[in-house]
């Protein structure tokens, strides 16, 4: 009986220790069986919302969104111990989804009970039936005392990783960190996917309220390299003090918030996507010194018009549209190198009306085949 007792006893154990994960995986500290969780601010629906796919941080756009800010909200007036932590930090940090708003850390520490405790309980809810709340709340995933759990990997339970003893970090997918779920709005939102990555390893364009429903395209290739570094909100470096004399502010080196600012209205005046960072399209335009490749340099206007008219005439073309496709008509419309920047956007978008309006076309400012050959006979 007694070895019966002690089997039983570990077999509750086991249990009470695992709940909500798959395989009996460990956790990062013991769940109660029935964790305390939040009541949703009314109805949520019938309908769950899909799992949040892995969406990494690819833009610097610092700030606590709505659904972060609610969350936060939520948690410490539901379980009244930690520290409201951090949501939105600089860009210097390495790569995070902290620099686009969409992590928090609620500061509750393995080492004191209570926090503990209240980790269990919200960790314990939230993950358990496979991330039925975590869905609703569109949390990606969770760290905590060692272990992640991620709601696109919730078979695969808790899982090692490292550090985060003293906090819970939570990071959102846009639909979660814009407050876009069935656990604020009462029912399932389109998917949304975030600001696109115009260009191939630089930042994506920044819009912290604009909501994306269609898939980002895949960037394209650079137009335009320069011998000065990609550099984002937060850092600092030499090259940081050249770009603010240039951009007429102090030079102190590092990057702050009214850098990112200026940029963002200097980049949408010069025909950039509006990233707030110092990328290499925006180096080869505001130091030309630094120019080391520049392939707009290989059309001239009746060349690119030839080019665009046996190439391109059968796309359409238009604002945000990206890469060689878009230079090519930018190099057919006379724009200037300087402005031939390969990205559709506010200068492109003059340009084609004006030269729709001439061609006796309708100024869409959307660039058809109709319109390339209109063009050519021109």
């Amino acid at each position: 009986m007694r070895k019966l007792a002690i089997t039983l006893t570990a077999a509750v154990l086991a249990v009470t220790a695992s709940a909500g994960t798959a395989h009996g995986a460990t956790t990062p500290v013991p769940f109660p069986s029935s964790p305390k969780g939040m009541k949703a601010p009314g109805p949520v629906g019938h309908a769950l919302d899909p799992v949040p796919a892995y969406a990494p941080q690819n833009a610097c756009q610092p700030g606590t969104p709505t659904g972060v800010a609610k969350l936060r909200s939520h948690v410490l007036k539901t379980y009244g111990v930690g520290g409201a932590g951090n949501t939105a930090r600089t860009c210097a940090e390495g790569s995070s989804e902290h620099a686009d708003g969409r992590a928090w850390d609620w500061m509750v520490n393995v080492k004191n009970s209570k926090e503990k405790a209240a980790a269990a309980n919200f960790l314990g809810w939230l993950t358990r039936d496979n991330g039925r709340a975590a869905r609703r709340l569109g949390v990606m995933y969770v760290i905590y005392n060692k272990k992640i759990w991620a709601s696109y990997r919730a078979k695969d339970g808790w899982r090692a990783s490292s550090g985060h003893t003293d906090h819970i970090h939570v990071s959102f997918s846009w639909n979660g960190a814009r407050g876009n779920t069935s656990w604020w709005r009462g029912a399932v939102q389109p998917t949304d996917y975030g600001p696109c990555q115009r260009f191939a390893g630089q930042p994506s364009a920044v819009d912290t309220k604009a909501v994306n429903l269609k898939p980002c395209p895949a960037p394209s290739p650079l137009i335009k390299t320069t011998n000065l570094p990609t550099l984002e909100y937060g850092q600092r470096h030499s090259a940081v003090s050249t770009a603010q004399g240039l951009l007429g502010r102090s030079r102190t080196g590092t990057f702050d918030s009214g850098l990112r600012a200026k940029l963002i209205s200097w980049q949408r005046a010069n025909n950039l996507p509006k990233t707030g960072g110092l990328d290499q399209p925006t180096w080869a335009i505001l130091r030309t010194s630094s120019v080391k490749t520049n392939v707009a340099k290989q059309y001239t206007a009746t060349s690119a018009r030839a080019y665009g008219l046996k190439n391109y005439s059968k796309l359409s073309l238009k604002s945000l549209d990206t890469g060689r496709s878009v230079l090519v008509l930018q190099r057919a419309l006379g724009l200037s190198l300087k402005l031939s920047t390969g990205y559709f956007g506010a200068q492109t978008t003059a340009a084609v009306k004006a030269k729709q309006s001439s061609l006796g076309r309708p100024a869409t400012g959307v660039w058809t085949g109709a319109d390339w050959k209109a063009l050519s006979r021109s």
